[in-house]
């Protein structure tokens, strides 16, 4: 039976490891639940620690021989450390079994100390905006890694990322991924338990079938990029909702939590940032979330908005001085932090036209709205990168346009089929009245005969 006592030795590979003796119960084991088993803390007799993760019966599949195979290639990579691992199997380890059954498919893989994003969450402490800069970076970098190596974790969560030396400056934090066993790749077979159910990671459009694709990380990755940004605002680990930033039910709504991380990751890291995560939110498929590629280039320019942000405001203005007519007319490119009253109102309507499919008329309010704006300002940059993803909808509009009807056309057509239907109802009262007159003339041969 699997726990065995704390002072058991377990021989894995000609190693010996004891169990970890968890640190607030005294003769029980260190183990982490988790949705597909439990995680225990090794150690050898070199004091080395490792991990052991027992599945549940459900989850122990010989398909986890062919995983790790794959996953062997990408362990160099960092956020991939739990992937080096080795699988407890009949040919190798029978001795092992058959004292301990459950071990079956067990994986044994490095044991990293940290905490889950989701725990981090939970303690609603800020980080610093260099801390949670460098959180995003690790695992935009690493996504990145797996995106273009068509791979997905496939069960992206806040309790599926390690942050490692959470409470150390931003030099020393790293993020890991864990509980990969549903990962998706070309070369392997769709797990029989995919996650289900609504989750603060769960687009609305992925709720009753899921995905198990290349792309499956798209909408989660995106959030869970957005609250690492975001979590240098006290104000939004106030309103955060529990183990995830937004209540399951509210995601893709226009809720008082979308507008204040829209409005937090536009005011602290740029309006790059901030038209990524507003696409996601609209995103009607996963084709349509931004690309991890996408989410690198934005916070490569927000790291630059921010370095921008922190220089004194002296030896700004000695580097962009401008004509005092020009200054009265254009907004300085760092001195605007925020769009005014009218201007807010502007942009919203804009967006509100382009989400109606009124293409034409959210250009044309774009348009206005940009010359407001110095070339080099952010929010020209956002309000461009608007303006020519409307544009490519409005060329595809014309050069792959629906059919459609003219006036003259739809009266014609109307005029046809009211003609077919006086046709048709002439032509039943011809035969209605056809069919009563050779009734009337059947009746008069006959009332003739009766008298002859």
């Amino acid at each position: 039976m699997f726990p065995p006592d704390i002072n058991t030795e377990l021989r894995i590979r000609n190693q010996v490891y004891r169990l970890v003796q968890h640190p607030q119960f005294e003769g029980m084991p260190y183990g982490q639940e988790g949705r597909e088993g439990t995680v225990y803390k090794l150690i050898n007799s070199s004091g080395e620690n490792s991990a052991l993760k027992v599945f549940r019966p459900a989850f122990r599949q010989p398909s986890v021989m062919k995983l790790t195979e794959l996953m062997a290639d990408l362990t160099v990579h960092s956020g991939l450390s739990v992937w080096s691992r080795t699988i407890l199997n009949p040919i190798e380890d029978m001795e092992l079994l058959g004292q301990y059954p459950e071990l079956l498919y067990g994986a044994h893989m490095p044991w990293i100390d940290g905490v889950t994003w989701s725990e981090l969450m939970l303690g609603r402490e800020a980080l610093s905006r260099e801390q949670s800069m460098k959180l995003a970076m690790v695992l935009v970098s690493t996504m990145a890694v797996l995106e273009q190596a068509g791979i997905a974790h496939a069960d992206l969560s806040a309790s599926n990322l390690l942050i490692v030396n959470a409470n150390q400056e931003a030099e020393d934090m790293s993020v890991e991924l864990v509980d990969v066993e549903g990962m998706y790749a070309k070369q392997l077979e769709e797990p029989d338990n995919l996650p289900e159910g609504a989750t603060g990671y769960t687009a609305t459009f992925l709720r009753e079938y899921g995905d198990w694709s290349p792309l499956a990380d798209r909408f989660a990755g995106g959030i869970l990029l957005a609250e690492m940004l975001a979590w240098s605002s006290t104000d939004i680990c106030k309103q955060a909702w529990g183990d995830s930033y937004f209540d399951p039910q509210e995601i893709q709504q226009q809720s008082e939590r979308y507008v204040l991380l829209q409005a937090t990751l536009e005011q602290q890291y740029g309006p790059e940032v901030a038209a990524l995560l507003d696409r996601l939110w609209n995103a009607e498929q996963l084709q349509q979330c931004p690309t991890f590629g996408e989410w690198q280039i934005a916070l490569a320019s927000a790291k630059q908005f921010v370095e921008q942000e922190a220089i004194p405001t002296s030896e700004m203005e000695k580097e962009l001085e401008q004509p005092a007519e020009e200054s009265n007319h254009l907004p300085s490119e760092y001195a605007v932090n925020a769009l005014s009253h009218a201007q807010e109102n502007q942009l919203a309507r804009a967006r509100q036209l382009e989400r109606q499919g009124n293409l034409t008329s959210a250009f044309w309010e774009y348009g206005k709205l940009i010359e407001q704006f110095n070339d080099r300002s952010p929010f020209h940059v956002e309000i461009s990168i608007a303006m020519e993803q409307v544009q490519e909808g409005i060329d595809q509009t014309v050069f792959n346009p629906e059919p459609k009807q003219t006036l003259v056309k739809k009266g014609w057509n109307q005029l046809i089929q009211q003609n077919k239907q006086s046709t048709y109802d002439r032509m039943w009262i011809y035969v209605i009245g056809a069919s009563v007159g050779a009734l009337v003339f059947a009746l008069i041969i006959y009332v003739i005969g009766l008298f002859k």
